[in-house]
């Protein structure tokens, strides 16, 4: 990757805004890399080049004549394809949806454009952000998964296609891939960020998310998104901070591992890397704890399963009865199973979900963080998506979570470490990331590209 390709958001931006580089030279770079690896790599669902040349020539415009919008202005940014783009198609990569347009933004995405971010194109999803296997690639190993759902923003972000990009969460979808390209994945607390005019898989677990390379990145994003929204039903308000803030200040975290589960079903290799990372964490000045959730994780797995194929039922109910036949595999599954699903089962499971979030925030009393691998292992081969048990217990509770890479495997795949926190302490998880990322120092890049 060229110097362009390496800067995080935040270098970028202050290069633009002291007009070093141009948005239209920001653009023209990652556009060159597109060009390069997409026929190997499959990130993109829809990408006009001059649509985003457009859009960079219209920043260059408003950062020359004074008018500077912030830290994402000109910034060239993935949105997967679930978020509806008034000026370009969201298909959720369905035959259902492949020439849908929708007459206005997401939230999500009408807040970047405000910001001055460039929109650049659309990402593969697995359909309907489920679990059946996308086209994409994973750079670091084109024989193994990107992870879905959000396999283009995340694979796409690895490869140096643009500088940060937008995916979404309801079992593990930014975590996940996150971990298997070597990225920082966020997902906030459930209802900081709106998900009007995201096609929902389940509406009381969907969590939008994004991929960045930094956590200050990271931070800068969540500032940008977190918004309460009164045309999303699950939009939660409360104070936003400013979430750099903390960033100014690190110091070592108290972190509680979780091992209660975590241990058992990690590979052993994975596991003796956690081990080595919370060493040299602990040896870096870190307060380490073991930490017991007073959980069933088999039970909390099992009630999100529910949870996620009665809503998905409902979601998908109309189209289901229309044209079956047009849903992949996974998706008939998960729809086929909510439908069998009784109402009972799924008021069960959301008094599980309720419990859960309790034990979650009564863990996290007197430390900062929990600490846990962020999947079992590094990226399997592409004919699944990876599991998603790792991270789906922080988003059934709805706190917030982040993977952060720091390691390489034997086959020299990144492993992810994921970090979670109390509901709505975003800035506390922003801040406690930040100085593992420091003490890790990864640097690692995909070999491939």
């Amino acid at each position: 990757m060229s110097k362009i390709q390496n800067m995080t958001i935040t270098e970028a931006s202050k290069a633009l805004q002291a007009r070093n580089i141009s948005p239209v030279e920001l653009m023209q770079s990652f556009l060159k890399v597109s060009e390069s690896w997409e026929d190997k790599l499959n990130v993109w669902v829809t990408m006009d080049p001059e649509l985003a040349m457009n859009s960079a020539r219209i920043c260059e415009s408003e950062i020359s004549s004074g008018i500077y919008k912030g830290p994402l202005h000109g910034i060239p940014i993935g949105v997967k394809d679930i978020y509806f783009t008034k000026d370009m198609k969201t298909t959720c990569c369905s035959p259902i949806y492949q020439d849908f347009r929708s007459a206005y933004d997401s939230e999500p995405v009408k807040l970047l454009r405000e910001a001055g971010a460039v929109i650049m194109g659309k990402t593969v999803t697995t359909q309907f952000a489920c679990g059946d296997p996308p086209p994409t690639k994973n750079p670091w190993n084109l024989s193994r998964t990107p992870g879905g759902s959000s396999s283009g923003s995340a694979a796409g972000l690895a490869s140096g296609y643009f500088s940060a990009s937008l995916g979404s969460q309801t079992a593990g979808s930014v975590l996940r891939p996150a971990a298997y390209n070597g990225l920082v994945g966020l997902k906030p607390t459930h209802g900081l960020v709106s998900k009007f005019g995201v096609y929902p898989v389940a509406p009381s677990l969907d969590t939008m998310g994004w991929f960045t390379k930094s956590v200050e990145d990271s931070a800068i994003l969540l500032q940008c998104l977190a918004k309460f929204d009164e045309k999303d039903e699950g939009s939660v308000q409360t104070r936003i901070p400013q979430y750099s803030e903390p960033l100014k200040e690190i110091s070592p975290p108290r972190i509680g591992i979780v091992d209660q589960y975590y241990s058992t079903k990690s590979d052993s290799e994975t596991w003796s890397a956690l081990m080595n990372l919370i060493d040299k964490l602990s040896k870096e000045g870190a307060f380490i704890k073991n930490i017991a959730i007073e959980t069933d994780f088999e039970e909390a797995l099992s009630s999100h399963h529910v949870i996620m194929t009665s809503e998905g039922a409902s979601t998908h109910s109309e189209n289901f009865k229309i044209r079956p036949n047009d849903y992949a595999p996974h998706v008939r599954k998960i729809i086929e199973t909510g439908q069998q699903t009784n109402a009972v089962d799924y008021i069960n499971a959301k008094k599980t979900q309720r419990r859960l979030h309790l034990a979650v925030e009564r863990a996290l009393q007197n430390i900062d963080i929990l600490l846990s691998p962020t999947a079992m292992s590094g990226a399997p081969t592409p004919d699944t998506t990876g599991q998603p048990v790792f991270q789906a217990p922080w988003t059934m509770a709805g706190v917030p979570s982040i993977n952060l890479p720091y390691t390489l495997d034997r086959d020299g795949l990144p492993l992810g470490v994921q970090l979670a926190a109390k509901k709505f302490d975003e800035a506390n998880l922003l801040s406690s990331s930040l100085w593992i990322e420091k003490a890790v120092n990864f640097s690692a890049k995909p070999t491939f590209v």
